[in-house]
């Protein structure tokens, strides 16, 4: 079973559920176009991490928004 995740910086509060269902629709359907597999065999797993969590050349981007 196919597995397509998304890992992203949770900003102000994070991805709204209407935003969420349209990422994982809009996933699964370019996942069908593409692959040419059934939509019930793809599954979309948003992970949204902490500002502070997640970093780019060495600085959490929780700093990194700061300056």
């Amino acid at each position: 079973m196919p597995v397509i995740s998304v890992s992203m910086t949770k900003e102000n509060g994070g991805l709204s559920k209407a935003q969420k269902q349209k990422l994982i629709s809009g996933l699964t359907s370019a996942f069908v176009d593409v692959v040419g597999r059934g939509a019930k065999t793809c599954v979309v797993v948003i992970n949204e991490v902490e500002c502070q969590n997640h970093g780019i050349d060495g600085v959490s981007i929780e700093e990194l928004r700061k300056s």
